[in-house]
């Protein structure tokens, strides 16, 4: 049988990736693989591209592994000194879609009510405070969803009330009849919020905060199972140790969702990562202080400790300051109440894609202004590019800990 390029027999001390196992968890999405597959395939030709070398990318056709894994191949090639280096790696799409159908946002009386209770709720215990404390911008972000609704629930009674007034005008009717115009408006709020639903992410944003209250006071138990479904496929992943290296990724919502599962994982079972030469974690556009800030959730607060300061666990969260849907720069370490030795290494690395960089000024000024899509960047190609390039993360020749070396424990003098 002829030996793949991927397998083939390496020179000592050659520490270029040839077979790679990523696990990827997707943000808060009812969309499952087949969208995510189709969004790369179509950004595979731009990545390559963008590198500054002879690259190609290919993604193989995707194949169910489970009730809760979908794979197929992503193949690098990379000419490096004269060279053909390529690297295969073996992806894998942990489902939670199916959850996220289930949680994501009504557009009926359903969403008016539990925000509503979100707001009170979060409130009473100071939540808000403490995510305006982490990053002001994010509570405008958090307030823009009550500010619509708000409208909504004022102005549709106003307007009906309004065109009622006109009508009684030339009516022998009592004045008071006016104020048949409350119920009238408000019978047209699901119809509002379904146009609005179509028309942009407001209500997604809006159940955001919804759906990480539900996680602060235990009422998300769908998610629970899964988590920790995820945290068992993501050591018997491990275990295998048939990989140059192991990474996980998470991407938006998804990496708090990541750093449970890997955490529970490492936690319950890390005799299972013991085989492994390289294990990176990748979280992309992160959501971490939404559950990191408040203190009764000791449970993700020590999922984030168990990856932090595992020392074979190299962290990268990148987060871009553009992108008001994330935490850029703050370390979930210390934001969750968890210390570093003297001396030790960060963990996780803090970085920015500095997506401003990547593209020119014109294209980057239009992507600004969409914050969908800001946030979206992360896994998408870019003009050039940068280290936090998504395909090279997952099918280039470098190691994360390689493309990050000041990630390397810290020299004692």
């Amino acid at each position: 049988m002829a030996m793949s390029e991927a397998t083939a027999p390496r020179s000592p001390g050659d520490r270029r990736i040839r077979r790679r196992r990523v696990l990827f968890i997707s943000g808060f999405d009812p969309r499952g693989a087949r969208h995510y597959h189709e969004l790369w395939r179509g950004e595979a030709a731009k990545a390559a591209a963008s590198a500054s070398n002879r690259t190609d990318y290919a993604l193989g056709g995707r194949k169910s592994a489970g009730p809760l894994l979908v794979e197929w191949t992503m193949t690098g090639k990379n000419l490096i000194d004269g060279q053909d280096v390529v690297t295969e790696s073996r992806f894998g799409f942990l489902r939670w879609d199916d959850v996220a159908r289930v949680m994501w946002p009504k557009a009926d009386w359903s969403f008016v009510f539990e925000t509503a209770r979100t707001l009170l709720r979060g409130s009473w215990i100071g939540y808000f405070r403490r995510i305006y404390r982490v990053r002001p911008v994010y509570l405008l972000t958090i307030m823009q969803p009550v500010a619509i609704l708000s409208l909504v629930l004022l102005g549709l009674p106003l307007i009906a009330c309004a065109v009622l007034a006109a009508i009684l005008a030339f009516t022998p009717l009592p004045a008071i009849a006016v104020l048949a115009g409350i119920p009238l408006g408000l019978l047209g709020v699901p119809r509002v919020l379904a146009f609005i639903e179509r028309t942009g992410s407001v209500l997604w944003r809006g159940q955001l905060v919804n759906f990480y209250c539900r996680q602060i006071y235990h009422e998300a138990a769908p998610l629970e199972t899964r988590m920790d479904q995820m945290a068992d496929l993501i050591a018997d992943e491990a275990a295998r140790g048939d990989c140059d290296e192991f990474l996980v990724i998470g991407h938006s919502v998804g990496t708090t969702v990541a750093i449970s599962a890997l955490g529970r994982a490492l936690r319950r079972r890390r005799s299972d990562f013991d085989g492994l030469s390289r294990i990176g974690f990748v979280t992309l556009g992160a959501m971490t202080p939404l559950l990191a800030v408040e203190p009764r959730c000791t449970w993700f607060r020590d999922e984030i400790a168990a990856i932090a300061l595992d020392p074979a666990v190299t962290w990268i969260d990148a987060c871009a300051g553009a992108d008001v849907v994330c935490f850029p720069m703050v370390d979930p370490l210390t934001l969750a109440g968890h210390e570093r030795a003297a001396g030790e290494r960060v963990s996780p690395l803090l970085t920015s894609p500095r997506f401003h960089k990547l593209f020119d000024a014109d294209r980057y000024a239009v992507l600004k202004r969409d914050l969908g899509l800001m946030h979206t960047l992360y896994l998408m190609a870019t003009q050039r590019q940068g280290r936090c390039d998504f395909f090279a993360l997952c099918a280039g020749p470098l190691a994360l800990a390689d493309r990050f070396p000041e990630t390397a424990p810290r020299k004692r003098r």
